[in-house]
């Protein structure tokens, strides 16, 4: 299931749905733009088609799933070959677990919709046996915002745990986690099994590394606002903070190692005055906190992947200054290490690379249908943490940026959601692709684009300690990889020049014969003739003349 890991030339793959397409291209730098790997031929041949609707690769890229009206089917190998079909019709939206063992698959109708009681409406499978392993009917809220208004946060509805073994779902007052064994719920100290109450129930999220659920719940007549984290299957406390006269949101770390809440203060108005941004250090002992105090608009906060620092964006209250603030967490507090003036107050989104220290800073149109700009900022910074802006460029209309899982190039495209047929993006629809610097390597246009990703690597084998060794080393290691690279560019030059020898002389060929067809009728029609009668009527005469002119004087002493 994994074998274009073992690529020789360490080519990552791209998928891509556009039209009634569905192809998997290589990225290959040596040709200079994707090569196909597969785009469905086998099933054209049988007068098949392999994807009705939308696509997506499974977290570890193990699996590309494809939506069909009776289903979903999921196709893996080299040549990617059907391996599972899951039976459920008129699916909306799917979710695996983060290792691949289970799919969930929903019809997707909520709140008054007629189908929103439809009992089997969730069916969650797994992916090695395709064996149904739980039915539901849709849950009444959504995790990401439970308060949210019919109609309003609709996916995801369900969150599973980093390791897969928990699942949970909300009501506006509790917290349902079951158990992927015999998905029941998550039984109590007494051992009811039961959901974990909590009034005023806002959003809750899993950290990305252990069983820990952040829950923020909001402020309601003489309840304080509060974020609580709690340990699964334990119930755990293992902290808590009240705020009031607020607003807040999480943003884990990729790692877990670091939680932050941004709240934002509220005067008796309800407006927005200064920013907090309260940094939890996780794996610390009594998670003590850190407090950062942005006077600013704060337009996004962004975690370094694996990394302590993180970006954010933020404007005055006329939105006329926008700013780019980097800080990071030292081993006593959080300190601010660089600052940058942004050339446009349409930048929202920082892209951090999957292994940190390189980022994008875009402008992304937003998903309440704002026309991006597209201006682009790649951006680094150094080990001893100085910013480095290496490019400014833009793709206008940008919707979606998206690293390689080896942090080496992005993708920056305009996509159209598959529901409608949008004129919007359909003159600037088509994706480039960049290196991390942001050197453009290729751009293409591609008519009613729907999706392009890269496709996603699993986690490592290699402990972090081999990690770090081959890190240390990597001119050592990469060594191979560059001779590798210089056959391959050899190879294609000498291609070329083959390429260019062989038009060339079937260009001499050409004009060979064009010579023997002349030299057949120089005669015949007396051109030589011709050309010596007009010549001598010219009266022109030949003349030589010598120019000399003196470029420069050395004198040199020459000692006896």
């Amino acid at each position: 299931f994994r074998d274009w890991l073992a690529d020789r030339r360490c080519r990552e793959q791209i998928l891509l749905r556009y039209q009634a397409e569905t192809e998997v291209y290589w990225h290959d730098m040596m040709a200079g733009q994707p090569v196909l790997c597969y785009g469905g031929e086998r099933e054209k041949a049988q007068k098949k088609v392999w994807c009705d609707w939308r696509v997506e690769w499974s977290p570890w890229g193990s699996f590309v799933a494809t939506f069909h009206q009776q289903g979903i089917a999921l196709w893996a190998g080299p040549e990617f070959t059907k391996k599972v079909r899951l039976p459920h019709s008129n699916v909306k939206e799917i979710s695996f677990s983060p290792n691949e063992e289970f799919l969930l698959l929903w019809r997707g109708a909520m709140g008054p919709d007629p189908g929103a009681n439809d009992d089997t409406a969730v069916r969650i499978f797994h992916v090695l046996t395709g064996q149904c392993v739980r039915t539901c009917r849709t849950p009444t809220v959504c995790p990401m915002d439970a308060q949210a208004a019919p109609g309003g946060a609709e996916w995801p509805l369900f969150a599973w745990s980093p390791d897969a073994k928990f699942i949970a779902e909300c009501t506006d007052s509790r917290i349902l986690v079951r158990d992927t064994e015999n998905f029941e719920l998550v039984p109590d100290e007494q051992g009811k099994r039961n959901g974990l109450k909590f009034d005023n129930l806002k959003t809750f999220e899993w950290s990305p590394k252990d069983n820990v659920i952040a829950v923020w719940t909001t402020e309601k007549d003489n309840n304080p606002a509060r974020l609580v984290l709690v340990e699964i299957p334990s119930r755990r406390e293992l902290a808590s903070r009240s705020r009031t006269q607020c607003e807040a949101e999480m943003h884990w770390q990729s790692e877990g190692d670091f939680l932050c809440l941004q709240v934002t203060k509220l005067s008796k108005t309800k407006k927005r005055l200064a920013t907090n941004l309260e940094i939890f250090r996780i794996r610390e002992k009594s998670i003590p906190v850190d407090i950062v105090t942005i006077e600013d608009v704060v337009k996004g906060f962004f975690w370094e992947s694996k990394g302590s620092r993180f970006a954010v964006l933020t404007a005055d209250e006329q939105g006329i200054k926008p700013r780019l603030l980097i800080f990071s967490l030292g081993r006593e507090k959080t300190e601010a290490i660089a600052g940058f003036d942004l050339p446009s107050n349409s930048f929202n989104r920082v892209v951090w690379s999957p292994e940190g220290q390189y980022f994008v800073v875009a402008s992304v149109a937003s998903a309440s249908g704002v026309t991006s700009s597209g201006d682009l900022l790649f951006a680094g910074l150094t080990s001893n943490n100085n910013l480095e802006i290496l490019h400014k460029d833009e793709h206008y209309m940008l919707t979606n940026v998206q690293w390689d899982p080896s942090s080496r190039y992005v993708i920056t495209a305009v996509t159209q959601p598959m529901q409608n047929d949008s004129y919007k993006y359909s003159m600037e629809a088509g994706y480039a692709l960049w290196t991390f610097q942001g050197r453009n390597l290729h751009r293409q246009q591609k008519e009613k684009l729907y999706g392009v990703t890269w496709r996603p690597h699993p986690p490592s084998m290699l402990t972090a300690s081999k990690q770090k060794e081959i890190r240390k080393n990597i001119k050592q290691y990469s060594k191979k990889y560059d001779a590798m690279d210089d056959q391959a560019k050899e190879s294609a030059r000498q291609a070329f020049k083959r390429d260019r020898e062989s038009k060339m002389n079937d260009f001499i060929k050409v004009l060979d014969r064009l010579k023997d067809w002349k030299a057949e009728r120089v005669e015949e029609n007396a051109w030589d003739e011709a050309m010596e009668a007009f010549d001598s009527a010219q009266g022109w005469t030949q003349e030589e003349q010598t120019i000399e002119e003196q470029l420069g004087v050395t004198e040199e002493l020459i000692s006896g």
